[in-house]
């Protein structure tokens, strides 16, 4: 009896499966024939499984992991449930747990591809751009031939202001298929590749991208204040203006945006403004050496060198590889005298590739 009860549970999930797999996919009926399979064999992993990836095309991610969770239970060495747990949870936002479970997947199974493409974009998430390159990087040891993960690496390498190899990964995606684009869904794919334009000059390419981003996600903040850093080089402030404000009313933690507000007000002579856009900025991230930089910067302006140099000071603290701030901190001390001082800063400027 029970080899028939077990024979006849895999007659209905190979129904179930043709279902969630057919080109016209029924995932309700998919999911009814999982649910007779598991009251006739409750331990039946692969229907728990199916039915997680039929609950998950629904968009019901709990009910999914839910089910990934009792199939993992059941069978906790089978690599595809920890891949399919880990793509509900990016779903949901859930990252670190994503994360988790596609290092499952790789030390079940370490060839697996998916999972270290989809570890990688889950690190770029998370703004962890020099592990999301890693995982990418193993993604295209196993499947060299993978546009998507080539692609990725690209806007990772973007984030970090590594343009050329940014533009060499898109032209590796290109050339293995040159019919690849970014998923027309995935806003911030379209923000990565027009800051990587950006920093390249192809100013008219990059914002067809950001312009693409917002239309995907109209509450992206990232996108409108990358438009926005695009719109300032462009010299059209008022723009740059708008985009910044936009992304601000959307998200007002963002550090970044309060910065290159700062620098649009510096550039239409408005320095109190800049001065309280800076000091929002390191209220938000005090560790944000670029907005010590800047204020920096505008201290000397207003001649309170004292004052930029502290600022300078604290930005080299937080990174002693900040190129601008040994030069703007080297001018500050000749404006005071301090040749000696000066000099330091100007041989450092010049060791770390300053010209």
């Amino acid at each position: 009896m029970v080899e028939n009860n077990e024979e006849l549970a895999r007659e209905i999930v190979d129904e179930g499966f043709t279902l969630l797999y057919e080109y016209d996919a029924n995932y309700k009926e998919a999911i009814a024939a999982f649910d007779r399979a598991i009251n006739i064999d409750p331990n039946y992993d692969e229907a728990y499984h199916y039915r997680g990836v039929a609950y998950a095309e629904m968009g019901e991610y709990d009910k999914a992991i839910a089910d990934y969770d009792r199939a993992i239970v059941i069978d906790p060495n089978y690599a595809a449930t920890y891949h399919d747990r880990g793509l509900a949870y990016f779903a949901l936002g859930e990252y670190d747990k994503a994360i988790t479970d596609f290092d499952s997947v790789t030390d079940i199974a370490p060839n697996y591809s998916e999972a270290y493409h989809y570890r990688g974009l889950a690190h770029f998430a998370l703004g962890e751009y020099d592990k999301a390159i890693a995982a990418f990087d193993r993604a295209i040891d196993i499947k060299p031939n993978s546009a998507v993960s080539y692609r990725s690496r690209g806007n990772a390498y973007a984030e970090i202001g590594e343009y050329a190899s940014a533009r060499a990964d898109y032209d590796s995606a290109d050339a293995i298929d040159p019919n690849y684009d970014i998923d027309p869904d995935d806003a911030a794919a379209y923000r990565s590749r027009g800051n990587a334009y950006r920093r390249m000059g192809e100013i008219d390419k990059a914002m067809a991208d950001y312009d693409r981003s917002i239309a995907i996600d109209p509450n992206y903040a990232a996108a409108y204040r990358s438009r926005g850093n695009a719109y300032r080089r462009m010299g059209e402030i008022d723009k740059a203006m708008a985009d910044y404000n936009r992304a601000i009313g959307i998200d007002p933690n963002d550090a970044a945006a309060y910065r290159n507000r700062g620098l649009a007000y510096g550039r239409m002579g408005e320095i109190d403004k800049a001065m309280a856009d800076y000091d929002c900025a390191i209220d938000i991230a005090p560790n944000y050496a670029a907005a010590y930089n800047n204020r920096g910067f505008t201290y000397h302006r207003m001649d309170e060198i004292d004052k930029a140099i502290a600022d300078y000071d604290r930005a080299i603290d937080i990174d002693p590889s900040f190129t601008a701030a040994y030069l703007g901190r080297s001018v500050a001390h000749t404006a005071l005298g301090n040749e000696a001082q000066a000099d330091r800063d100007r041989q450092k400027y010049r060791e770390l590739g300053g010209k």
